[in-house]
């Protein structure tokens, strides 16, 4: 079989495969053991591959300059690597963005405010400094006239210390800051928390030599755990 072939049937195997893995309900969260530096997917770094992969080559361990920004990367370039990707991916859009993000839903009964004042009270209390608040919906309505637009509104927390870090590590990582909850109701009127879900334990099993640091996995992995606090108070009206 010609290496491109291979390559990519090796590829679709692996997607495919996690179609087929079994789900966990919205708000199963993932399972940890509170130990972030001794996580089990650390041990993945060196594990095998379960199929013969020709993994392309990764660039050299490089020293970067802390808060600078990478080289750019040309619009071309950049569209040539999602076409490759997306040519093997079986996923919908809709699919992919579920699988970025963690998603709780409120209890029955609880009111969007109070989902709000929880979600405070629990970032209080854990020390995570609530930033920013853009009720979209409302603008929505201000500019539609549509009253009965669903209540969707963004609410941004934020650990400053290691929001600083990640910056010197990597400065265009400032698009995705601060960390930000969507509250939001659907179409029957049911309230749900959206997040982002940024796992740096995905990254353990790169064998790319520029990896993050273990203080800043560890804080990242601290900071995960807040925000999913702050959803799961929110979502329970537990705090």
């Amino acid at each position: 079989m010609p290496r491109k072939v291979g390559t990519t049937c090796a590829t679709l195997a692996l997607l495919l495969g996690l179609t087929a893995q079994p789900g966990f309900a919205a708000d199963d969260g993932v399972k940890r053991d509170g130990k972030p530096s001794q996580l089990p997917a650390q041990g993945l770094q060196g594990a095998p591959l379960p199929f013969n992969f020709q993994m392309p080559p990764t660039r050299p361990k490089e020293d970067i300059v802390p808060n600078t920004v990478a080289p750019s990367i040309s619009p071309e370039a950049r569209a040539n690597f999602v076409s490759s990707m997306m040519a093997i991916n079986p996923f919908s859009l809709r699919d992919m963005i579920a699988m970025m993000v963690v998603k709780y839903p409120a209890k029955d009964g609880m009111k969007f405010d109070d989902v709000v004042e929880a979600m405070k009270l629990k970032a209080n209390e854990i020390n995570f400094k609530f930033v920013g608040h853009n009720p979209l919906w409302k603008d929505i309505v201000a500019i539609t006239g549509k009253t009965d637009t669903p209540r969707v509104e963004f609410f941004s927390f934020c650990d400053a210390v290691v929001a600083r870090e990640i910056l010197d590590m990597s400065l265009e990582f400032a698009a995705f800051l601060p960390c930000r909850v969507a509250v939001a109701e659907d179409a029957h009127k049911k309230i749900w928390l959206i997040t982002l879900d940024w796992d740096v334990r995905w990254l353990d099993a790169s064998k790319n030599p520029n990896q993050i640091s273990a203080s800043l996995r560890d804080k990242s992995i601290l900071v995960r755990e807040a925000i999913d606090k702050i959803m799961r108070a929110g979502a329970s009206g537990e705090f």
